[in-house]
């Protein structure tokens, strides 16, 4: 009887434009040749290396001539066996970018009533036609043109307003149905693709409002929202529940009649709204009747908006007019609004149009061909690349653009590389020359090198953007990784040098000016500041842990940075203890606005400070030289006790002199000031009063437990 080879199992790679890697499950073949074909050549392969381990072979080998992209490869073995050749490492090759980079402003949808052109880049593909739904139950689809960058492009007449559309691509021997990485408008839970005229979308005066004034950054003051927290809560007096209409009510109240909603934001003095995330997210079903909770941190369509916050997430065009009337609204009460924005993963690799229409190009992976993991969520995208990096630029000047937002908050910035992120602030200053950049500076363990993140560390490289401070947060309430930590406000004295340097912006360590510092103690992710205290301070009166907090919110407030509130910190926000709570539903993560009405005293103390804030521009110094120059601490035998000592600022403030007395301890501390000139009490216990609460007799003053008091000097 005759013996029939078996065939081997192999996976065949096109890792550059003449090299290949076969990778066979079997430890030996024996002698073995193999060739490539397409459907016209026969192009020999050549062993440059191999090697073994766990089971496999790994072939590394070389055709004498290039294999051009654009056509359907086999690796042909000893015997006929047949087996698909993909790309593989050679998408992530400098050479595929210089070679089909395109630097077109036209990817995507672009629409006129007369014919509408669509363009997608996928240089890989063998064949890709757009499938158009042109009425109900009435699909056709078209043959689309490659360019000679890998582009390819149709233009089809007549008007296209609401069709809905996709690609199909056929790359690495597969045919997937993809939805445009570029859509601007889709579908229910984001299935497909929608044309859309833009112009339609706008509200009413929409065209007639004018960006607001440009202010420098030392000069803001951030309060961070998730859309759904703002207004679900059953009393919160808002009618459109969970909505971006939300916030453009006016007139709403709350428990007790206190004001809630839009009036409530512009009544606290803030500059600038930051929204969580805003576009097409994965976790939320859209269409349920009671939708499941999220804070959208699982893009999946970057430049549309989520269904799950319009009153009609079955219409492709409610979304993006209910989010315009949202920045209109905020717009027209003198609040700017800041995206977060999620470039950094995707929601998931494989099922990503990044990943259907491009496979291996638009994210990181280690030399094996695995993907990265820094983000922890399974994927990590590669800012580095051409066409990822010319998605992000593309990204946030549409939204800069067609929705007027005035800045961006990049989540977990320290995935990205530097050139990038410079080269998205170049490019949204030449639109708005006050936008607003921050981001997550952490180092994150991701395959970029070390020199070229854009993390915290470097933020020197990056002069146009603002990053959390860590340091900051830690020193003040401790480590949030660690309830073991106490921070300066706990009463742990080996934080005071540390809180010295952030109270000055960091500027003699970290960043070039006070506007890199973003100054905070909490935001959506962790314990709230309450929360971290009740576990702290487990059998604290309440009163003694209100008082902590408030001194925590005072550094925030009358630092040398850019303050930053997490919504409903005013007020005390609770999440019962749940430090992650992304996922936990409406009752953890609801604006309490019977809270509110419960501490509207506490409430009324934080608008004042920031109002003082913005009265004296020694608090808000926007360049190094300056604090350097004006701002010191007092020396001082008492423990405990941070003087901040702002001085000679008559230039630029009404006050000539300033002193902050921060007292971490539970016991009454008293300090000597400088001179003997009488100073005056601006803020003590729970009352300010700018012109003076009264005049100290003699330059000596008692600081209360657990409080911060203002004196100064006039002009």
């Amino acid at each position: 009887m005759q013996n029939v080879k078996k065939p081997i199992q192999l996976e065949a790679y096109l890792d550059t434009f003449s090299k290949v890697t076969l990778v066979i499950h079997a430890d030996d073949i024996g002698e073995s040749s193999f060739f490539v074909k397409d459907d016209t050549k026969v192009y020999p392969l050549l062993k440059l290396a191999e090697e073994r381990g766990d089971g496999r072979l790994l072939l590394h080998m070389y055709v004498q001539e290039e294999l051009p992209l654009g056509k359907d490869y086999f690796i042909v073995g000893s015997h006929g066996e047949t087996y698909p050749l993909n790309t593989g490492a050679i998408v992530r090759t400098e050479e595929f970018d210089k070679r089909f980079a395109y630097d077109g402003a036209d990817l995507g949808a672009v629409y006129t009533p007369e014919w509408t052109q669509f363009k997608v880049w996928a240089p890989t593909a063998t064949n890709l036609r757009l499938k158009v739904w042109e009425s109900p139950g009435a699909v056709k689809e078209y043959p689309m043109e490659r360019g000679i960058r890998g582009e390819w492009h149709i233009k089809l007449p007549g008007d296209f307003h609401l069709k809905e559309y996709c690609y199909i691509v056929r790359v690495n021997h597969q045919t997937n149905e993809a939805v445009d990485p570029y859509a601007k408008a889709v579908t229910a839970n984001g299935r497909r693709g929608v044309v859309m005229n833009l112009a339609k979308t706008d509200p009413e005066n929409w065209k007639r409002a004018h960006r607001l004034p440009s202010i420098s950054k030392t000069d803001s003051i951030i309060y961070e929202v998730h859309v759904r927290d703002f207004s679900i809560h059953p009393e919160s007096g808002i009618q459109s529940k969970g909505k971006f209409l939300g916030f453009t009510e006016g007139g709403t109240t709350g428990p007790n009649g206190t004001v809630t909603g839009l009036d409530y934001l512009t009544s606290l003095g803030i500059t600038h709204v930051e929204l969580l995330p805003v576009n097409d997210f994965g976790s939320v079903d859209e269409l349920g009747k009671y939708p499941n909770y999220n804070w959208g941190y699982d893009p999946v369509h970057y430049n549309a908006p989520e269904g799950s916050y319009s009153t009609d997430p079955i219409d492709p065009a409610c979304r993006i007019k209910e989010l315009k009337q949202l920045i209109l609204a905020l717009h027209e009460r003198g609040l700017r609004v800041i995206f977060d924005v999620v470039y950094n993963h995707t929601y998931i690799r494989e099922a990503s149009s990044f990943e259907k229409i491009v496979p291996g190009y638009y994210f990181r992976y280690d030399r094996g061909g695995n993907p990265i993991n820094g983000t922890g969520v399974g994927n990590d995208t590669a800012s580095e690349r051409a066409m990822m990096r010319k998605f992000m630029i593309d990204s946030v000047k549409y939204w800069a653009t067609e929705y007027k937002v005035d800045g961006f908050r990049f989540d977990l910035m320290g995935i990205h590389d530097i050139e990038t992120m410079n080269l998205i602030q170049k490019e949204l200053s030449n639109i708005n020359p006050s936008i607003f950049l921050l981001g997550e500076g952490w180092n994150m363990n991701t395959l970029l090198d070390e020199n070229k993140k854009a993390k915290i560390d470097l933020a020197k490289k990056l002069p146009g953007i603002s990053f959390f401070n860590d340091r900051f947060r830690d020193t003040v309430k401790g480590n949030v990784f660690t309830t073991s930590r106490e921070g300066w406000i706990d009463g742990n004295p080996s934080q005071t040098i540390d809180l010295k340097e952030c109270m000055t912006g960091n500027c003699n360590s970290l960043f070039l000016d006070p506007g890199q510092s973003i100054n905070y103690i909490e935001c959506h992710d962790n314990h709230t500041l309450w929360d971290r205290l009740s576990i702290i301070h487990p059998h604290e009166e309440e009163q003694i842990r209100r008082r902590r907090q408030r001194l925590g919110m005072a550094f925030v407030l009358l630092s040398q940075g850019v303050p930053f509130i997490h919504a409903g910190q005013e007020f005390f926000r609770t999440k019962f203890g749940d430090p992650n709570s992304y996922q936990s539903g409406d009752t953890v993560n609801r604006l309490d606005w019977m809270r509110k009405a419960h501490y509207e005293n506490d409430v009324h103390f934080f608008r004042k400070l920031i109002q003082l804030r913005k009265n004296h521009a020694a608090f808000r110094i926007r360049f190094s030289e300056q604090i350097k120059k004006h701002v010191s601490f007092l020396e001082n035998e008492q423990d405990g006790v941070i003087a901040y000592w702002i001085r000679s600022v008559q230039s630029i403030d009404s006050w000539k002199e300033i002193i902050v007395l921060f007292n971490q301890t539970l016991e009454e501390r008293t300090v000597k000031l400088p001179g003997e000139t009488k100073w005056i009490i601006a803020v003590e216990g729970d009352r300010i009063n700018e012109a003076g609460l009264y005049k100290l007799d003699e330059p000596r003053i008692t600081v209360s437990p657990l409080s911060f008091t203002i004196v100064f000097l006039p002009s």
